[in-house]
């Protein structure tokens, strides 16, 4: 039997809101609850900004495991910045609404079924939202700074994450962070989740602690390494070339295997070469 649990929180803020005019609210992105595949991106280095700084976090406050950026709960995150934004809410509950003829609000569906539309297998979930933040390093700060949203942060229940941003809404900007865990998920995460490295060297995370006995590694295509006990952290070495690696774990215990992988982009240092020049040596008697 699945076990549920969600915990979700939104900053709480005093205004006094005016509605636009117009046809602010025919211009809604979606209707519904949910379910809607690849929401545009609206600035991908903020979301991914956002990844690392909630890892740096989790380093900071007790060297937390990192979490895995996943893709549907990216979508999800998405959707949701971008429905209260055009719809032109912001509801402490979490909960979806779409605006009818009258522009009334009309709760469509709550955050459980929201969510699970992307990301169905959950055996937890959770949620932050925020609005008017301008940078990702403004919103990190101001759910670090509210119980609620700091224990979502740091929570050790979760393995996985996706964000949402958009620039617009009732407060000009929209952020959502939505936190998940699959029992049956076992994330790999390079470097705690950073979207490039210049160092060959890199830091594994793997979860599955207490569920698997041996593992073994391989970069990109190439051969499998050796069987060895499992460890959740370890240095390993990408592949020697630019670009976009993989790295790849498959986990057994007895006769169950199970394969992961993460990827990181490789952008070695520019070499600087250098022309030498050999003057004429000069003697004075």
């Amino acid at each position: 039997m699945l076990r549920a649990s969600i915990f979700i929180a939104g900053l709480l803020v005093i205004s006094i809101i005016i509605y636009p005019t117009g046809s602010a609210f025919a211009q809604t992105a979606y209707t519904g609850c949910g379910g809607v595949n690849s929401p545009p991106v609206t600035n991908a280095a903020y979301e991914q900004i956002v990844i690392e700084l909630v890892n740096a976090q989790r380093a900071a406050n007790g060297n937390l495991p990192p979490l895995k950026r996943q893709d549907t709960l990216d979508q999800a995150a998405r959707y949701y910045a971008i429905d209260m934004a055009f719809d032109y809410y912001f509801e402490f509950d979490h909960a979806t609404y779409d605006r009818n003829p009258n522009h009334a609000l009309v709760r469509v569906c709550d955050a459980p079924q929201r969510l699970g539309s992307y990301y169905p297998s959950y055996s937890g979930i959770g949620e932050n939202i925020a609005g008017g933040q301008v940078t990702p390093q403004e919103v990190v700060h101001s759910w670090m700074e509210s119980s609620g949203h700091r224990a979502n942060i740091l929570s050790t229940f979760y393995r996985e994450i996706g964000v949402g941003y958009y620039p617009g809404g009732m407060y000009g900007s929209t952020w959502v962070q939505d936190f998940g865990k699959q029992d049956d998920v076992y994330p790999l995460v390079i470097n705690r989740e950073d979207s490039t490295v210049q160092n060959r060297v890199v830091n594994l995370y793997i979860y599955g602690q207490g569920s698997w006995s041996e593992m073994r590694l391989r970069n990109d295509n190439l051969s499998w390494g050796n069987w060895q006990s499992f460890r959740s952290e370890l240095s390993w070495t990408l592949e020697d070339l630019p670009g976009l690696r993989t790295v790849w774990i498959e986990l057994r215990q007895g006769t169950q295997t199970y394969t992961t992988s993460d990827t990181i982009t490789y952008n070695p240092p520019p070499t600087i070469s250098m022309d030498y020049v050999i003057f004429l040596p000069l003697t004075i008697r």
